[in-house]
């Protein structure tokens, strides 16, 4: 399990990350136990924005900038949430409170070429996720 701390910065309302991983004992586990995402990011999905729908029907749209960090723009919900992201082999991973980490196979969203793909995620979350094309993604920029 993962938790995040968030430290708002007064004057402009922003807030930073901080994770620590917690073990499910409650205990911090230590720093050099932690599993780190692989070097770089996959051209695939660095700097990429994905739809992402789920069980109930709600559109999420998340953007995975090329510095490791990710946005989340929620459907339902004026807040954006931020997170991080990375791979571990086939995996494209994200981070976020209060959610924590979650992975899902990444071939599988190339592969479909912008049309909808079924996952479920290495904590058994079921999504319809799809690679946005720079056409729409330049729509996504225009609109927020």
């Amino acid at each position: 399990m993962k938790l995040t701390i968030l430290t708002p910065l007064a004057a402009l309302a922003v807030t930073a990350c901080t994770s620590i991983e917690m073990a499910d004992t409650g205990e911090s586990v230590p720093q050099s136990a932690i599993a780190s995402y692989d070097e770089g990011w996959p051209a695939e999905f660095s700097g990429r924005t994905v739809e992402i729908v789920t069980r109930d029907g709600t559109l999420n749209v998340v953007n995975l900038a090329p510095d490791g960090t990710m946005t989340i723009i929620p459907e339902l919900s004026l807040d954006v949430v931020k997170g991080k992201w990375g791979t571990r082999g086939d995996k494209v991973c994200i981070n976020f409170a209060p959610r924590g980490e979650e992975c899902w196979d990444s071939a599988a969203v190339i592969a479909a070429n912008g049309d909808f793909v079924n996952l479920t995620s290495d904590r058994g979350t079921n999504l319809k996720v799809r690679l946005l094309n720079e056409h729409e993604e330049e729509e996504v920029d225009a609109s927020g």
